[in-house]
């Protein structure tokens, strides 16, 4: 635009000014405007077609790519083929967070749809070799179908899936072409036609509203507002990040259908990418999988498609972005679960809408990418047709040797002990359960050899107590098991050499030169007994246990069976047997603050107005001991409804209540009437909800308060917060996002309207990089402050980590090489962007004249790290524990503050426990640094985490500090707790 600009005026000047000439060295040659000529693509070129099914564009009104579908109108594609089609079966699932039907279309050949379930039962055999031979696994491969797994829509703003699955569907219901006729004989096709439905409508809505086809990158129709944005669901979940936690309906359910089925091909459909890409798929590779299979199929698969689009002249690639390394993609999982897993990135449609300009003057448009993705889908089935009997038995392979490495590898056994919260632990159980990993509860105490902990101890021999937990590696999903289980997962040499290159080539880069992105597409730990804070052990020899199968897990009750996966003949025990309905007590009602059980028991009674108190030091009531932050009901400053009420929340929420008949205390310095007991606050929440707040970490908080803990709160913008009277809330949350966005939008008056708020009594909390905007020299919300390169001291510098494997997150949330579009999201780090150090930058140079080049912290891909737990404080109440593991995902280090409380710091040596962090680096940056950090500010608090604590709803460990920053800090002001017997 700017040449064009420059012509215009030179030829211009040229003709006013009478210039005859211009010098050859300024001239200059204008780009040729050629038309291009793309390749034609038909949807209907794969007939004849069966006249009873009508194109989606005779029902719809529309070609492919000329409107966005929503969500009702596919329905009524589904309906008028469901009801005519012999290949055909409508499976309706589970409802998501707005109401909307989820489904599940089988297609196949009318031969194969009449013994769908003996399919099913085939490949189940395939997939659990323990009864099978070889011989009977070749017969099966012989006479099976493969069955192939197609998802779309996962990101609801990668439109062109969704409008590829409906005609997908069209073409192997309608269509008589040979190649797919004899394609369905030898495969049954499932559909996931919208993994995302409620993001897809909000996104559909928006750009049906608005959009008018502008090919500009800079057009409205290219940037969803925060509160449309559809690539996440209803709670902001990134569906592609949540196969670990597994905390969502679409994800539950959708991995549920998934092992019923037992697929070998699994494709998972977005966009938008420069162009279309497609397996094999980038490094690293999880080292769970074989590699050889694993690699094998992908490139069988990958020539498919390759074949298939260069029928077209179509651009695409392979490899380069795309790894299989996290569990929580829908390559990934499926992969760990015996298919070939891949991800397939379209260029058209989503976010760049009916029509995009592409840096060479060319568009790419909605049509296109539906095409593209069309085409891959059909690729993938005929390929998987092709070669059926060879992936079916690989397929049964991949078990066979799942279990033989986990009978024969270092690790043979996990044990996970139910711990001072039993229920969270349980939590962790039904997570494994919902993966179809078999748990075992062990009915009696047994003995282990080799016994190794997750913070470093030595092996030796241990006694685990009846009701441990344990997984046995000798069992079909030994491989998924192994990857959401052990304590670290190596990365591939080749990747990680790679990496360090790139670091060394930045490192010879002056300050202002460009800079080589590190490849790390998502966080490189995750190892959920450490996510979950749960006591757990792995174990070099299995042990023999005596103990029935958990195949069920309630929110108070476990399900018991003799045989794993079957509730035929169960029973169901308690998760605390002691959480009864406590007798009517005279004087208080007392319970422990060590479960998360406990906190919504508190936060309940207070959301209703009962009036609940704390004891800030180890109190002593009716001859017992309670920890310091015990919550105390008393019966005389509540009305008499209180006994019914606490006593069947007891028992819903599985707590242990215990009734207090005397206010009189027989040893110690704190009873229910001493000084040290003090009332505590509702807590009245907003959250904001603005541009430049990371959505997931907006969600992650959304759902936990929700869904988890049935506590309300009030979403607000900083407009709104600069303009209300802030007196009607006394808890204000800024989750994970952009510092500054934050400082921007808070401008100079808000940030004084929050540090007023605080001084009167107000709890400021701030989410990862929510605390970089609160330590910035300049909001000065607290005295702690981003480390930066003027703290470096590489004399001391350690070498924590026990190998030199881990990776940061690139974030595969924006999915987007060409970064053209980034939005606000939990896993998108602006660790690289930090606020200014409070000291000022010498400009000294050294002799010689050359400025000397400081080392820069450099973001930490998600690895897991010690911190040690200061006990002395009430964020901490409920933790007995000197150490806690945390997520370190960012390039944010925080100084301790000298005027506040530091409550998890990094001390010591050996920090590292999982994942990757930058040798000489990390291990220097993070020393003597606060993970947590608590502010009084006059009446008030300002609490900082430097990571999101909730993130994607995995880590469990530091829940329950979140929680206790929403119970005690309204109600405590100017108070040290501590005291210990």
């Amino acid at each position: 635009m700017k040449k064009r600009l420059f012509l215009f005026a030179a030829c211009f000047l040229s003709l006013f000014a009478g210039l005859a000439t211009v010098a050859p060295a300024l001239a200059q040659t204008p780009t040729p405007q050629l038309a291009t000529s793309p390749a034609s693509f038909d949807f209907y070129a794969r007939g004849p077609y069966r006249e009873e099914f009508p194109r989606p564009s005779k029902i719809l009104g529309y070609e492919p790519g000329e409107f966005h579908t929503n969500y009702a109108s596919f329905e009524r594609v589904l309906r008028e083929y469901a009801g005519k089609s012999d290949r055909l079966k409508v499976i309706e699932r589970e409802r998501t967070a707005e109401r909307r039907t989820m489904y599940l279309l089988a297609i196949s050949s009318p031969e194969n749809m009449a013994r769908l379930d003996q399919i099913k039962a085939n490949v189940a055999k395939l997939a659990d070799p323990r009864t099978l031979s070889e011989a009977d696994a070749r017969k099966l491969a012989a006479e099976t179908p493969i069955v192939v797994w197609l998802s779309y829509n996962i990101h609801g703003n990668e439109s062109a899936g969704f409008e590829a699955a409906m005609h997908t569907l069209y073409q192997l219901v309608a269509s008589q072409d040979p190649k797919i006729v004899e394609a369905l004989k030898n495969t049954v096709v499932l559909i996931n036609p919208a993994q995302n439905p409620d993001g897809h409508e909000r996104f559909a809505t928006w750009y049906n509203a608005v959009g008018i086809g502008r090919a500009e990158p800079f057009a409205m129709e290219h940037d969803e507002p925060w509160s449309v944005y559809g690539r996440n669901n209803h709670y902001l979940f990134d569906l592609n990040r949540d196969l670990i936690a597994s905390s969502q309906i679409e994800s539950q359910s959708s991995m549920k259908a998934f092992l019923e089925w037992h697929p070998q091909i699994s494709a998972d459909h977005h966009g938008q990418t420069a162009n279309f890409f497609f397996p094999p798929a980038a490094l690293p590779i999880n080292p769970n999988l074989p590699k050889e299979t694993t690699n094998k199929w992908l490139d069988v698969i990958g020539r498919g498609n390759a074949s298939a689009f260069d029928r077209y002249g179509w651009n695409y690639y392979v490899r380069d972005v795309f790894d299989l390394f996290y569990p929580g993609y829908w390559d990934s999982w499926p992969a760990l679960n015996g298919a070939t897993g891949m991800t397939y990135e379209t260029d058209g449609g989503g976010w760049k809408g009916l029509n995009w300009r592409r840096d060479d003057g060319t568009n790419v448009t909605f049509r296109d990418g539906i095409a593209r993705h069309v085409t891959a889908s059909l690729a993938t089935i005929e390929t998987a047709a092709a070669n059926r009997e060879a992936r079916l038995f690989d397929y049964y392979q991949f078990f066979k040797t799942g279990i033989e490495e986990g009978t024969k590898g270092k690790i043979r056994q996990f044990v996970l002990l139910p711990g001072k919260d039993p229920g969270r632990t349980s939590k962790l159980v039904a997570n494994l359960l919902r993966n179809g990993i078999e748990v075992q509860q062990a009915g009696e105490s047994f003995s282990a050899k080799g016994v190794h902990d997750y913070f470093g101890s030595a092996a030796g021999n241990r006694e685990f107590p009846a009701g441990s937990y344990i997984v046995t590696l000798n069992q079909p999903q030994t491989r998924i098991a192994k990857a959401l289980l052990e304590q670290h997962t190596p990365q591939d040499d080749e990747f990680l050499k790679r990496q360090k290159e790139k670091r060394e080539r930045n490192e010879r880069r002056g300050t202002s030169a460009p800079k080589e992105e590190q490849d790390f597409y998502d966080v490189t730990a995750w190892s959920l007994p450490l996510a979950y804070g749960v006591d757990a052990y792995w174990l070099e020899e299995a042990a023999a246990v005596k103990g029935d199968y958990v195949v069920k897990v309630d929110t108070t009750q476990l399900m018991l069976a003799s045989k794993p996966n079957t509730t035929a003949g169960s029973r169901s025990v308690p998760i605390i047997p002691e959480a009864k309905a406590p007798a009517r007590a005279t004087t208080a009602y007392v319970f422990k603050p060590d479960t998360e059980a406990g906190d919504k028991l508190a936060l309940t009674l207070l959301s209703e107005g009962y009036r609940v108190a704390t004891a800030v030091r180890p109190l002593r009531a009716g001859g017992k001991d309670y920890p310091g932050g015990a919550f105390i009901v008393r019966v005389e400053r509540n009305p008499e409804m209180l006994h019914t009420r606490i006593a069947k929340l007891a028992v819903e929420l599985g707590v242990v209540v215990d009734s207090i008949n005397t206010a009189y205390t027989d040893t110690g310095i704190t009873g229910i009437g001493s000084e040290s007991v003090f009332t505590l606050k509702a807590p009245k929440i907003a959250i904001i909800a603005n541009e430049g707040v990371s959505q997931t970490s907006y969600g992650a908080t959304w759902f936990l308060l929700e869904k988890e803990f049935g506590v309300e709160f009030t979403p607000i913008s900083i407009d709104v917060f600069k303009g209300i009277r802030m007196a009607d809330f006394n808890v204000l949350i800024l989750a994970d996002g952009s510092p500054y966005a934050y400082k921007e939008r808070f401008g100079e008056g808000g940030i004084q309207k929050l540090k007023a708020w605080c001084e009167e009594g107000g709890t400021l909390i701030c989410l990862g990089n929510a605390s970089a905007f609160a330590a910035d020299k300049d909001v000065a919300l607290t005295s702690a402050r981003i480390v930066d390169g003027e703290d470096s001291k590489p004399e001391e510098a350690r070498t924590d980590s026990k190998s030199d494997d881990t990776e940061d997150s690139k974030s595969k949330d924006t999915e987007k090489p060409e970064k053209s579009k980034n939005k606000p999201d939990a896993d998108k780090k602006d660790s690289d962007k930090k606020p200014e150090a409070d000291k000022e930058k010498s400009d000294e140079k050294p002799k010689g004249g050359k400025k000397e080049k400081k080392p820069e912290p450099l973001p930490v891909p998600g690895a897991i790290m010690k911190a040690k737990v200061n006990r002395d404080h009430f964020l901490t109440f409920g933790y007995d524990q000197d150490v806690l593991p945390v997520l370190v995902n960012s390039g944010n280090f925080f100084k301790l503050t000298d005027t506040g409380n530091n409550v998890l710091t990094f001390e010591g040596k050996n920090l590292y426990l999982s994942g990757y962090i930058w040798e000489k680096n990390t291990d220097q940056f993070i020393q003597d640094t606060a993970y947590v950090v608590e502010e009084q500010v006059g009446g008030g608090h300002v609490i900082l985490f430097a990571t999101e604590p909730n993130f994607r709803f995995i880590w469990h460990a530091s829940t329950k500090m979140f929680l206790n920053g929403l119970i005690y800090a309204p109600g405590l002001s100017g108070v040290s707790a501590g005291y210990r017997h």
